[in-house]
């Protein structure tokens, strides 16, 4: 149980007790899409021709698939026990076999847990829905979605579980970190490869040698082939083969690479960990002094980089959104040709590259910068009489490094695909401007980083939903769409960094006002630990 526990004890559980609301919570929001895309399909069948069973039958192999890569990824770095499981359990009169059976059997239960959510709704309505044969469609349609999220969970196991023997702790971490990113820039590019290719499915699968380079296709095959038996289309008889071999595969090297990766962090424990963190260099200290000049601010600046290096929840924020922007950058920037499938540039959309990348970026540490998972360093920066306000600067100052380095990169890539000189131009003057809005938006609430409460009532889902989905798109499209003006006439550079400043002067003074106590913070006392004497 306490294995169990820690899966879901992170910055969102604040108070005892809410395990059980928090694993709830999630699994409603696992079966949900399956619950909602059944409903949606109910006046579509009997009428519906094959290609759009595929279609169907593809979607709910995609959601197991992608809910299962993102919950074993998510939570990593708590696959294996951590530093302080074994310094706690180690010493207690407990078998080693027993231990690693415990954390074993947690994490199956939690990854069960989730392959249930999003299996069991579509495996019980899908059939009905249909129109055919109920028993063998629930049949196909448990093992394939289930049969899914188990080869990418144990795939993911076995990366990290190879990882771990064979890497020292600095650069598994680092690893890690990118393999984070590239899984859920991966899993993103699955979606939009089904949002925007679904309709040409049954032309992919009449090629079986490109097919199988999506391990979704695999199970889609399995799915055909557990349907109809000896009547299944041509594509199922190579990419059942595929599917069977590699989730047999997946699970037989996951089995054979945990046991290997428990002793290795055991021993790695026990042996402590030699490696000294090393001082800042003399051109780091006096380029953070030089952009950081406030010490009070420096201090935070210092802080953060420190605690988002030793912390894996931070990492896990930075390389969701980074992955989730750089899939979606890619494909806004690549588009396949429909004569020949193969990828080319599009003009356009190498507009709202930046955009994209900009965007979820500076989201990304904002996320990660609100998570209080380092409350308690927090007494140190209020016993020094440090200015909140001057806390919440650091934060901002990290989203400018970033953006300014992807901005950097953006434009020396901009520059290798062959973009002119008034192209390049623009990008850099409109996209730092866009940068420094996007910076301003999301830094505006003055709140220290990593050190402040996460006080309820403040989440909003649905506010989020409309940002991201309703809100993002049509921007990003404007944003193109200007650019592409300006770079026919570079004047209208002109009155966009006059807004910009104007904008960006008016947050500042906002800023520099006093901030006031919130009535939620009030008469809040988890700021230092306190006897309670009376």
């Amino acid at each position: 149980m306490h294995f169990f526990r820690r899966f879901f004890d992170n910055d969102t559980v604040q108070v005892e007790g809410d395990t059980t609301t928090t694993v709830v919570r999630a699994l409603a929001m696992v079966a949900m899409p399956g619950l909602l895309v059944a409903f949606f399909l109910q006046n579509q069948y009997p009428r519906r021709d094959q290609a759009g069973r595929w279609e169907d039958e593809y979607f709910f192999v995609l959601l197991t698939f992608l809910v299962m890569g993102l919950a074993t990824m998510f939570e990593w770095e708590m696959l294996f026990p951590d530093r302080a499981d074994f310094l706690v359990l180690t010493p207690l009169p407990l078998r080693h076999g027993r231990v690693l059976a415990a954390k074993a059997g947690a994490l199956c239960c939690f990854l069960g847990l989730f392959l249930t959510a999003a299996c069991l709704p579509g495996a019980l309505l899908y059939p009905l829905i249909a129109k055919g044969p109920v028993f063998q469609q629930v049949l196909a349609h448990a093992v394939a979605t289930g049969l899914a999220g188990v080869f990418l969970s144990a795939a993911l196991v076995t990366i990290g579980g190879l990882l771990r023997c064979i890497l020292r702790d600095g650069p598994f971490r680092r690893m890690i970190a990118v393999l984070r990113m590239l899984v859920t820039g991966g899993l993103v590019l699955l979606v939009v490869q089904y949002a925007r290719y679904t309709e040409s499915l049954h032309l992919l699968l009449s090629h079986p040698a490109q097919a199988r380079w999506l391990p979704p296709l695999w199970f889609l095959a399995l799915y055909e082939g557990i349907l109809h038996g000896s009547a299944a289309p041509a594509f199922s008889g190579e990419l059942v083969r595929w599917a069977l071999w590699g989730t047999g595969a997946a699970m037989t090297l996951a089995l054979v690479t945990y046991p290997g990766a428990w002793a290795r962090m055991q021993r790695m424990v026990l042996e402590g960990n030699a490696r000294r963190r090393k001082a800042p260099t003399l051109f780091l200290s006096r380029g953070v002094r030089a952009l950081v000049r406030e010490p009070q601010e420096r201090a935070m600046f210092y802080f953060v980089g420190q605690t988002m290096r030793r912390i894996d929840r931070y990492q896990i924020y930075l390389a969701m959104y980074g992955g989730t922007g750089l899939a979606l950058a890619l494909a806004c920037g690549v588009v396949l040709r429909s004569e020949t499938g193969l990828p080319q540039l599009s003009t356009f959309g190498m507009h709202a590259v930046f955009a994209l990348l900009c965007f979820w970026v500076v989201a990304g540490l904002r996320t990660a910068l609100a998570s209080p998972e380092s409350l308690g360093a927090r007494w140190v920066f209020r016993i020094a009489g440090s200015d909140d306000r001057h806390l919440a600067a650091a934060g901002k100052r990290w989203a400018s490094v970033a953006w300014v380095g992807l901005l950097c990169s953006s434009v020396a890539a901009f520059s290798a695909s062959g973009w002119g000189a008034r192209s390049l131009l623009v990008q850099a003057i409109g996209g730092g401007c866009l940068a420094v809005f996007f910076t301003d938006c999301f830094f505006y609430v003055r709140a220290a980083p990593l050190i402040q409460p996460r006080m309820p009532g403040r989440s909003n889902f649905a506010l989020f939903l409309t940002l991201y989905l309703g809100v993002l798109t049509p921007f990003l499209f404007g944003i193109a769409y200007v650019e592409s003006r300006m770079e026919r006439n570079l004047w209208l550079l002109i009155p966009l960094v006059l807004i910009t400043v104007l904008l960006h002067a008016a947050v500042r003074d906002m800023e520099q006002r006093p901030m006031e106590v919130e009535e939620e913070m009030e008469g809040y006392d988890g700021e230092f630990q306190l006897l309670n004497l009376r």
